[in-house]
């Protein structure tokens, strides 16, 4: 008398061809043209956040009238620093000093004291936020040349956070930002 086995699959064939199947899908997932290949941050400076105090969209200005592609502040001249600083704490904390390994010195102005849920401002449009207070910071007697598509390093020091180092990249350009806006290329 014959009997007929049926074919019972193990554990270990189901995982086996489970992972087989997954690694063969997620080879189609982007393809050639992706969507998210010409994705850009909708925030181009630089975040970093360091216990109460969380310092947004820290960049270096660009200046109006200099083609993205040169110098766009020479060595010994000053550049000046876009920045939001938030305090989540409701207790104030102080924003002592700042240096620049690309800088002879940091200038500090305005207000620099943060108060308990509130921002200092520094640049940009910063002006129309609300509780916000501003304040200017200015990269003085560059020891190097400002570039496009760079980052230069700047320590905030701080009452109660302490030392926060921050990369800053240099802003786009307007005609960047022109270019940008006019492609298209963000539709599905």
């Amino acid at each position: 008398m014959s009997r007929t086995e049926r074919f019972r699959p193990t554990r270990f064939t189901l995982v086996i061809g489970a992972m087989i199947g997954a690694l063969a899908l997620t080879g189609c997932g982007a393809g050639q043209i992706s969507q998210t290949a010409e994705q850009t941050a909708a925030v181009s400076g630089a975040n970093v956040t360091a216990g109460d105090i969380a310092v947004r969209n820290a960049m270096i200005t660009f200046p109006s009238g200099v083609k993205p592609e040169r110098v766009i502040y020479p060595s010994g001249g000053s550049a000046p620093v876009t920045v939001v600083i938030a305090n989540s704490s409701d207790i104030p904390d102080k924003l002592l000093s700042a240096s620049s390994p690309i800088a002879s010195s940091v200038q500090l102005a305005g207000e620099t004291t943060v108060p308990g849920e509130q921002t200092l401002v520094s640049g940009g449009d910063g002006t129309k936020l609300s509780n916000s207070r501003q304040l200017e910071i200015t990269l003085e007697g560059l020891t190097g040349d400002i570039r496009p598509g760079l980052t230069y390093p700047l320590v905030l020091v701080f009452e109660r956070a302490g030392a926060i180092t921050v990369d800053l990249p240099v802003d786009s350009s307007e005609a960047a930002r022109r270019t940008e806006g006019s492609g298209g290329g963000g539709s599905h």
